[in-house]
């Protein structure tokens, strides 16, 4: 079982799905984004795949909590990197990752990736903020990490490509 603390793992357009040119539209999008804009799109996604399940799955598998602390992350309130670190899984085995279950509906699986996938590009901002050193599996986060991220919204088809594309759109003119 691959390690729950570890971001999962990124190679450019290994998924199935995903055209070179897609994965350069995505990449020149959140180039265009600044650090809040491409955070602010992290909680976007998770907020599109906590609405797409039904409301007792996501507050079941912590979804809900997740979400909230994102967005208080997004908000300026004071969360640290370790506090969204937890969430993925703490030392009681606790966390999004240990409601990932190959018999439950794919769909709430996908949304469990989506939303780790969100914590741990604003975890890793978040250590980077505080000027703490990155723990394992967080080390490996960077901006590119976020196309990982949208090709698991996109496999969930609870996203478009261009919904995407449109969300990265209107936050870049946010942040002009």
């Amino acid at each position: 079982m691959a390690d729950p603390h570890r971001a999962p793992e990124f190679h450019p357009g290994s998924k199935p799905g995903m055209f070179p040119s897609q994965i350069d539209q995505f990449s020149q999008a959140i180039a265009a984004l600044d650090e809040q804009g491409k955070a602010s799109f992290c909680v976007w996604l998770a907020v599109r795949m906590q609405e797409s399940l039904a409301a007792e799955d996501a507050e079941r598998v912590g979804i809900c909590h997740a979400v909230e602390l994102l967005q208080s992350w997004e908000a300026g309130e004071s969360v640290t990197g370790n506090e969204l670190n937890e969430l993925l899984m703490n030392a009681n085995d606790e966390g999004l990752h240990a409601f990932v279950d190959s018999r439950r509906p794919r769909k709430t699986d996908s949304a469990i990736e989506v939303v780790g996938g969100a914590i741990c590009y604003i975890a890793w901002l978040a250590y980077r903020r505080a000027g703490e050193s990155l723990p394992d599996g967080i080390d490996q986060v960077n901006d590119d990490f976020i196309i990982w991220v949208i090709q698991q919204a996109l496999d969930a088809q609870t996203v478009t490509r261009e919904y995407c594309l449109s969300a990265m759109q209107g936050l870049a003119k946010v942040s002009e």
